[in-house]
């Protein structure tokens, strides 16, 4: 019997493939620059309550906006900092300047 983690594909790959491709150039010539854009108000703000420990469930909250809605920002600040994950977008934000 397999252990479990081998049954789960990794998408961290798949992330980063979405990301990258949305940096190119899409099929009609215009050109989709999400990685170089800065991050929106609500992004910086979903950013400012993962720093606090906020979990998607206690943000979604204290928005008043879906858990869903709440993971959508989260990608974007990932594909726009260039990272995987939440640790490394806290950490990216704070060597940016972004969060304390």
């Amino acid at each position: 019997m397999s252990s479990p983690d081998e049954s789960i594909p990794s998408v961290a790959p798949a992330a980063n493939e979405a990301c990258e491709q949305a940096s190119d150039h899409r099929a009609d010539g215009a050109q989709l620059a999400l990685p170089n854009k800065p991050l929106t108000a609500k992004e910086l703000e979903i950013l400012h309550w993962a720093t606090e420990g906020k979990t998607v469930w206690e943000i979604s909250r204290i928005r008043c906006v879906s858990q869903a809605t709440v993971k959508f920002h989260l990608r974007n600040i990932y594909c726009k900092l260039r990272v995987n994950n939440r640790v490394q977008a806290v950490s990216e934000a704070i060597k940016r300047g972004l969060c304390r």
